[in-house]
């Protein structure tokens, strides 16, 4: 089986470290983007199966960058986690803030913080092979 990809969206660097060491332990490969126009730029050569993305960032938000990916046919196909510490978007998956994004669909998953590794790993084991993820 082919080394599954993984974008790695978020502002704090202990966090990162964190989630490629996590990652790259279980057999995943890693690029990492510090914002969300750094990880258009990565998105130019690194094809992930799968992008994590923090939504408090400076510059444009996570959910911002997801609207965007969707909206990108380049782009809008690859599975979606958002990964945060604030309580709305974990208890709507995203939706109250895509209301206003007509036809944009939310992640596949919406995980807090502090990141729990086996519930990232069961989700990007699900959503990296295409399976429905299961709450």
């Amino acid at each position: 089986m082919a080394e599954k990809k993984v974008l790695i969206v978020d502002d704090d660097p202990d966090i990162v470290a964190y989630v490629t060491s996590l990652l790259e332990d279980n057999g995943y490969q890693t690029r990492p983007a510090g914002d969300a126009e750094a990880a258009l730029r990565v998105l130019d050569s690194f094809h992930p199966d799968a992008i994590l993305v923090d939504v408090l960032m400076p510059g444009k938000s996570g959910i911002d960058l997801l609207v965007t990916l969707r909206r990108d046919p380049r782009w809008q196909n690859i599975p979606l986690v958002v990964v945060t510490g604030m309580d709305q978007i974990l208890q709507d998956d995203c939706q109250s803030y895509l209301l206003s994004h007509h036809g944009v669909s939310g992640p596949e998953a919406v995980l807090g913080k502090p990141i729990d590794a086996r519930a990232l790993l069961a989700v990007l084991a699900h959503v990296c092979d295409r399976l429905p993820v299961t709450r």
